[in-house]
Formats: structure tokens, sequence, C-alpha cells
């Protein structure tokens, strides 16, 4: 399921190219670095792993308000902590978010806030689940004019019977107009129905080039 997944993510992607005029610019970046999970149950249940993570996102300028994009990201992890038990149990996250975004420059910064469609997915040695949502973010970011990169974004998520808050930073530095280096910071807290709590943190490096 996996595999799939992370198919329709890029042919989601894809699509959000296609979309966009022409003569629009935008952002691709590509991702890879080290995280970790949580998951606490009600029962007494408690698992953790470190996970390798991998974060690919999209952003098209449809105007000079309005954009359209796409974020897949996946935490991997082949060692799971069990109640303090080491067990070799595979274990995948994936986060599609696909959205439309309003944005406006405001004394200095961009100021703006996305609607998307959210898609997670939990697999555990081959089996798995996945659920369908909704999110709403708000960010603040630099202009795009200088060498230094930045934004930062709160972000709520409702898929299902879960539903939380996910935080989103990112600085770098632009080699060129079209070339930078990021390093971002990324945090999932969601809570189900029964109060179980999963929580997902990732720390990553990699390049974004605009176009």
């Amino acid at each position: 399921m996996k595999s799939s997944f992370a198919v329709a993510a890029a042919a989601s992607l894809a699509m959000l190219c296609l979309a966009a005029p022409a003569h629009a610019g935008g952002t691709v970046r590509g991702a890879i670095g080290t995280g970790s999970f949580e998951l606490d149950e009600t029962s007494g249940f408690d698992a953790d792993a470190d996970t390798t993570v991998f974060d690919f996102r999209g952003a098209f300028d449809v105007s000079e308000h309005v954009f359209l994009r796409g974020e897949y990201t996946s935490a991997s992890a082949d060692e799971l902590d069990v109640e303090g038990t080491d067990f070799d149990i595979d274990t995948d996250i994936s986060a599609l978010r696909l959205g439309a975004g309003y944005g406006a420059n405001v004394g200095g910064v961009r100021l703006y806030g996305v609607a998307e469609f959210v898609q997670l997915e939990i697999e555990v040695e081959g089996e798995g689940e996945d659920g369908n949502g909704y999110g709403l973010t708000g960010g603040i970011a630099d202009q795009g004019k200088g060498k230094l990169l930045w934004s930062v974004e709160l972000s709520f998520l409702d898929v299902e019977e879960t539903a939380g808050a996910t935080l989103d930073a990112t600085v770098g530095y632009r080699f060129t107009p079209s070339l930078a280096g990021v390093v971002g910071l990324q945090s999932y807290a969601l809570e189900d129905s029964d109060e179980n709590e999963l929580s997902l943190g990732a720390l990553y490096l990699g390049l974004e080039a605009r176009f």
C-alpha cells in the first residue's frame, strides 16, 4: 500500500503542475532527515521509534495571491520500542496534503492561509489503514527577495476520528534566485476519539528549486 500511496502523491503533484498557468512560477523541494514517533494509548500501551524521513513538496503560483500546493511526507522505522523492549517491526507513517491558498505581502513579510485535503496512513509489517480529512493552515514567510529563506506555519488537521495540530518551520539560504538549501522542522500532535495520542517529529535537510 505504501508504494501506491507514493505513486498517488507523485501523480497529484504532477496534476498541480498541469493545473498552474504556463506563465506561473513555483517551487519544488526534496528533503531527507531523521525523526521519531510515539504512540500513547489510554489502555496503557506505549510504543516509539526513531525514523528516517522523506519530504517532497511543490507550490505553484496561479496569480499574485492565489497558489496551489502539495506535500508528501514519509516516516519509516525498522525497529519499534514497545514499553521498553525493542522489536524488529517495520513501521511506516505517511501524510499526503493537497490544497489551495491565498497569500499577501504585509509589512515586509508574506502572510498566507491554506485549505487542504489530507490523507494519513499508518502501516505496520505491511498491514495498515488510512483516513481522509481536511486541514486548515496559517503561515508567515519571507517575501522571496533576499538570500535568507524562512517560513513558519501552524495547521489544524481533522482526519476521520483523529484531529490535532502540526507545526512546520523552515530556514534556508538562496545560493541563486532559483536554488536554495533548506533546514526544516516538522511536528504532528494528533489524538483520536478514544484519546489515544500519536506524536511525530522530524528534522530534515534538502534543496528547494524555484522556476
